[in-house]
This record gives structure tokens, sequence and C-alpha cells, in this order.
């Protein structure tokens, strides 16, 4: 048990061992968070380089983007 290996936890009160316990939970799930965002990114991203591949020519140019982005915020 990893208890059994941290003295120092074993020493906290009740109360504390909570608290350490959702911090080291939240930790745990922004880890996993990250993990599973790498990998959405990843595909996203291989997913718009065969969109890509299949058809340059409906790549914009970033003066053309720019330009919507403006636009669409003075909408």
């Amino acid at each position: 048990m990893i208890l059994e290996t941290l003295p120092v936890v074993q020493q906290l009160s009740s109360r504390d061992k909570r608290m350490l316990a959702e911090e080291l939970w939240n930790a745990a799930d922004a880890e996993d968070a990250e993990v599973m965002d790498e990998a959405a990114v990843l595909k996203l991203l291989d997913r718009r380089l065969a969109d890509h591949e299949a058809s340059p020519e409906a790549l914009a140019a970033w003066e053309e983007v720019k330009s919507r982005i403006i636009a669409g915020r003075e909408n």
C-alpha cells in the first residue's frame, strides 16, 4: 500500500487526508484530461492534413481568415 510508504501522510488529520485525496484526484483528472486533449488535437490535425492533401485549393490565406474573424466580431 502506498500509504505505508509515506509516514508523513499517515500523521495527517482525517480532514487533511481528505483534502490531500481530493487534490490528488483533481491532479490525476487534470493529467488524464491533458492526455485526452493531446490525443484529440493529434486526431484533429491528422484529419485537417488529410483534408488539405485531398483539396489543397481550399486553403485560405491568413489575411482572408483574419478578415472573416474581424467581420464576425463586428456583427
